[in-house]
């Protein structure tokens, strides 16, 4: 049996784990931990033993080479102590050069000294050395030829066979070799290398004293040590593989290098040499590790003792041994081993190479055998899950067969069973699915029947109500604009006029309440200015609240904007239903609105520069609300309090209130005490409106009474005569020309024959209806372009945009206000008003009326009063002439206030603006 799926959709699960990755990544983990850990530690491990065994071998190969250097410098010393020891104890005669010359050929002959030369106190000199061309030298300076110095070639038995060259003065005292001895007493080497020019190389000189049996010196013995022999020793010495030794001085400056022959500059022509130091040596290796040790001690002379270090050359870890080579003779220098670590991780690598090759096949192996077991287990457990899925769609007639594993087989079989029962009772409900759908189909058949007959009933209702109220209002409208109109008539219109107003308002409330229940209650935000707007709704709550006897408090932010963008009349139409419920149960005390900008601070999330949050607070000191009844006064026909005071209202307000504050995005709130008094508010972000002057029609203070140009003609198409007879009233003393229909066959006729500028017309007439008409008229050629506003009673939205889609330029819903009147017409029209202000028709009613107003005129706030003194000082008079405009158009009793200081802005007259200002800033101060 297949049955449609359910309508029902389940939250999407979040993604898990399936069964094979469970059976799979166990093992696949247990087998790559293992082995990962082995070779983890293995390297580690090798990384140690690499290590110690790196430092055991540098410091084994610092010894050795120190021990080899030693025993170089040592040769020289040995030999030339043979010769100090026989002159000294007679065996050698230092007077006879000639024996003296052949006992040291033959020490120079078999190699035993690199040359031998002795310096006598008298200035006398012996030395011999061998040359790379002329082989064994004898240079003389004998008693005779001082302080000549003679160079003699000796064949191989020492004999002299030519005279090389004659030097004219050479005095050995003078030399670094010989005053180093005389000033200490005790061999010593130079104190730096220098040119030798019989071997052409870099040399160390070692110099001994020669005593006389008294004590006294006798003269110094020299010998020369070739600084080349030591680069030999450690060119020859394997560090490794690829390591490197090298001497340095304690200033720095290389001695020797394993991979540099001669680590310095000679002059052989001048005979001087140039000492280059480590970290500008041409081996890379050398220059990084001598700023490595530089880096570490900061100099070379601060390493005392045997020191180990480690730094980073190409990416390559390199270890240094630095040991010091001393004697007591003068020579201090430092040793240096480089050994790179690749040339002992070359091994580990491998093992490491070898290790990650095993993980990838522990890996590999496990993966298959996990793949293999969750295979055979996951099969019929894809089975129950397909079937599943198969009886979630409605496919009921579905069993599994199972077989292999005891615990699966046993689930099997209780899903088949399961799988029977559930397509039991799935035909069992689908039988009462099916009864209760007829039931539902029937009720709401009913029910929508019902919303229909309401929909209709309440829209003929609006319909037929304001097709009389127009009639009312508009004739109201015309008597209040009248310039003859007695104060106790005038007073009596208003009276009219504001019972006319709040019917209208009940029936506006009644289809709120009918938009909200459809969801069709929409906002329009325009830009409006906003101390105006609060003033305005201030003004009209602070009169009903002088009647009643109680004070009115009005305390707005001193920081809230100019300019918002807000739905006007919704907004006000809020304000106005809190403050009127707050005076209503209010009999003694006082009511407050509070108007604040709310601080970033207490909005956390607001971040938008462009708009700013809006606290409204309506306080009173009225009766209050029981805890138990607060629920219920946002609920629709819902009352709270005592009868008389219900009988006042319908119910609505509060609740159409809240909507229009949820669509502002807002929630209104309550807190009340029975007997204390009730605080209501509620917070909204508005868009701050820059533009706010320019949006709103300025014609504030002023009454129209014609307008510029050439006389325009206005057809009004309506069946209703008083419909007709109120526009004709309203617009014949501007100076329109007023043609009349009574329906729109005869509209259709007159617009043919007259063209008239502009067209009103209703939209249910007899003969031919508004939409007819509409269309009538954009269908002909010659009609195309004719402007018709559609007024009419049936406010409802799709019959305001039915009207527009048919043709209408724009819609007037009936009963007609005046200002929007009018404000339609300049727009299509392109209509420049001329105006009376209302102080001066005021100024010509009798002096009793004069009087009457002259006690109506209303000083601003002191806020207010210091908003246009800031205008006026700054020099902006325009915006001060926008400003009193506004004030005037939310309260006319500012009129007479406005009117002085207007004239003297026309006349621009900052000064004296500033001074009146002040003026009333000082009186209020005092009062």
């Amino acid at each position: 049996m297949t049955l449609p799926a359910t309508s029902i959709t389940p939250d999407k699960p979040k993604r898990k784990l399936s069964l094979r990755s469970l059976l799979i990544i166990p093992f696949v983990l247990q087998i790559f931990a293992a082995v990962g850990l082995t070779g983890y530690i293995s390297l580690k491990n090798g990384q140690k033993a690499v290590n110690d065994v790196a430092s055991q071998l540098r410091h084994e190969m610092g010894d050795r080479l120190n021990l080899q250097v030693l025993n170089y410098l040592e040769k020289p010393y040995i030999a030339g102590q043979v010769i100090v020891a026989a002159a000294e104890e007679g065996q050698l005669d230092l007077s006879d050069f000639t024996k003296l010359e052949r006992t040291l050929w033959r020490l120079v002959s078999q190699n035993t000294l690199e040359d031998v030369q002795i310096g006598l106190f008298d200035g006398t000199n012996i030395a011999l050395d061998t040359t790379l061309n002329d082989g064994i030298v004898s240079r003389l300076s004998d008693k005779a030829r001082l302080p000549q110095r003679r160079f003699y070639k000796l064949d191989k038995q020492g004999q002299r066979i030519a005279l090389l060259k004659t030097q004219a003065k050479f005095d050995p005292r003078t030399r670094p070799w010989y005053q180093v001895v005389q000033e200490s007493g005790k061999p010593a080497w130079t104190d730096k290398p220098y040119v030798s020019s019989s071997y052409q190389s870099a040399t160390m000189a070692l110099s001994q004293p020669i005593y006389k049996s008294d004590g006294t010196l006798l003269g110094v013995q020299k010998s020369t040590f070739r600084l080349d022999k030591i680069h030999d020793f450690l060119s020859g010495l394997k560090v490794g593989q690829t390591g490197q030794t090298f001497i340095v001085d304690q200033l720095g400056n290389l001695i020797a290098s394993s991979t540099i022959k001669q680590p310095y500059i000679l002059d052989l022509k001048n005979e001087e040499l140039q000492q280059i130091p480590a970290v500008k040596s041409e081996s890379a290796v050398i220059r990084a590790t001598a700023q490595a040790i530089l880096d570490r001690f900061g100099n070379f002379n601060a390493i005392a003792q045997n020191q180990q270090i480690d730094f980073m050359l190409a990416n390559q870890r390199q270890f240094v041994q630095v040991s010091a080579i001393r004697d007591e003779r003068g020579i201090d220098w430092l040793s240096v081993v480089v050994v790179p670590e690749s040339d002992f991780m070359a091994q580990i690598n491998a093992n490491t190479r070898t290790t990650i090759l095993l993980c990838l096949g522990a890996l590999a192996v496990t993966t298959a055998l996990g793949l293999l077991t969750s295979r055979w287990i996951t099969k019929p457990i894809l089975q129950l899950q397909k079937a599943s899925q198969a009886i979630s769609s409605g496919q009921l007639d579905q069993t599994v067969q199972v077989q292999g594993i005891h615990e699966l087989e046993s689930l099997a079989d209780s899903f088949n069973q399961m799988a029977g029962q559930l397509k039991g009772s799935f035909i069992e409900l689908e039988t009462r699915v099916e009864e209760r759908t007829a039931e539902l189909k029937a009720a709401k058949l009913i029910a929508d029947g019902a919303n229909q007959a309401k929909s209709e009933f309440l829209a003929n209702m609006s319909h037929e109500l304001r097709t009389p109220l127009n009639g009312i209002l508009g004739y109201a409208q015309i008597l209040n604009r009248s310039k003859v109109l007695p104060m106790k008539e005038r007073h009596g219109v208003e009276i009219i006029h504001q019972c006319s107003s709040h019917l209208l308002t009940l029936i506006n409330d009644v289809l709120d309440l009918s938009k909200i229940e459809a969801r069709k209650l929409d906002l329009a935000p325009k830009a409006i200015h906003f101390p105006s707007f609060l003033q305005g709704v201030a003004e009209i709550c602070r009169i009903r609240a002088d009647q009643k006897g109680i004070n009115f408090l009005y305390d707005p932010d001193p920081q809230l904007p100019e300019g918002l963008f807000a739905d006007e009349k919704r907004l006000r139409q809020v304000l106005l239903n809190l403050l009127g419920n707050a005076i209503k149960f209010t009999d003694t005390g006082s009511v407050a609105l509070k108007v604040t900008v709310m601080e970033n601070a207490e909005m956390e999330h607001h971040a938008d520069p462009s708009t700013r949050w809006i606290k409204f607070r309506v306080e009173d000191t009225g009766v209050g609300i029981a805890p138990d009844q607060v629920d219920k006064i946002f609920q629709a026909f819902e009352q709270v309090g005592d009868r008389q005071r219900q009988a006042e209202g319908t119910g609505l307000g509060l609740a159409i209130s809240q909507r229009i504050v949820q669509l502002m995005n807002g929630q209104i709130q309550v807190k009340s005490q029975p007997g204390v008094g009730s605080d209501f508010w509620f917070e909204v972000e508005l868009a701050i409106a820059t533009d706010w002057a320019q949006q709103n029609s300025l014609t504030t203070g002023k009454q129209i009474i014609g307008y510029e140009g050439q006389r325009r003609s206005i057809l009004v198409v309506d069946d209703r005569w008083e419909n007709r007879a109120v526009l004709v009233n309203l617009l014949e003393p501007l100076g329109f020309q007023l043609t009349e229909a009574e329906n729109g066959q005869i509209g259709l006729e007159k617009i043919r024959q007259s063209q008239p500028d502009l067209v009103i017309t209703d939209l249910a007439m007899p003969v031919m209806n508004g939409f007819e008409l509409l269309k009538q008229v954009r269908g002909a050629d010659d009609l195309q372009h004719q402007k018709i506003i559609v007024s009419s009673a049936s406010v409802a939205q799709a019959d305001q945009q039915m009207s527009l889609d048919v043709g209408g330029d724009d819609f007037l819903a009936k009963p007609v206000e005046v200002s929007e009147l009018f404000k339609l017409l300049a727009t299509h029209l392109n209509l420049e008003w001329t105006y009376e202000m209302i102080a001066e028709r005021d100024a010509q009613s009798s002096p009793t009326t004069a009087s009457q107003n002259s006690e109506e005129t209303m000083i601003p706030t002191r806020a207010e009063l210091k908003a246009l003194l800031d205008l006026a000082q700054k020099g902006n008079l325009k915006r001060l002439r926008e400003h009193l405009e506004q004030m005037v158009h939310s309260n006319p009793r500012y009129a007479d206030f406005a009117s002085e200081i207007l004239q003297l802005a026309k006349q621009f007259r900052a000064e004296e603006i500033e001074d009146l200002l002040k003026q009333h800033l000082t009186e209020e101060a005092d009062v």
